[in-house]
């Protein structure tokens, strides 16, 4: 879904043999991650929208030394609405998953209260 929604915005990502996330070139676009504590599994990602990229100066992102990380607006040289990404990796993740999303049901990523706690 994270390489469907790339292409989308015509920016050519791929995956990379060895490494986790979404590239673009040498620099990573999205990370993927999961987590296993008290039996509980947690996972996600995150995609570099319009991040400020001077932040990864000052460690190494995701323990990659050699590589940068970018964002799709440092690949468009452009401002691209937060919305108009969501919508895309919402209509991707329900094809891949074989979902179906309720019309007026689509809460905004930052919207957790549609999830059960545990």
């Amino acid at each position: 879904m994270l390489l469907r929604t790339a292409a989308d915005f015509q920016i050519q990502a791929h995956r990379v043999t060895g490494l986790t996330g979404v590239w673009v070139g040498h620099k990573k676009l999205a990370a993927i991650g999961v987590r296993i504590a008290r039996w509980v599994t947690s996972h996600g990602f995150a995609l570099n929208l319009s991040t400020n990229l001077a932040f990864f100066d000052l460690i190494v992102p995701c323990g990659i030394s050699d590589r940068g990380v970018t964002s799709i607006e440092a690949c468009l040289k452009r401002r691209v609405p937060r919305e108009d990404v969501e919508a895309r990796l919402v209509a991707h993740m329900s094809a891949v998953f074989d979902r179906r999303v309720l019309s007026g049901a689509t809460p905004s990523l930052d919207d957790r209260s549609h999830l059960s706690h545990i």
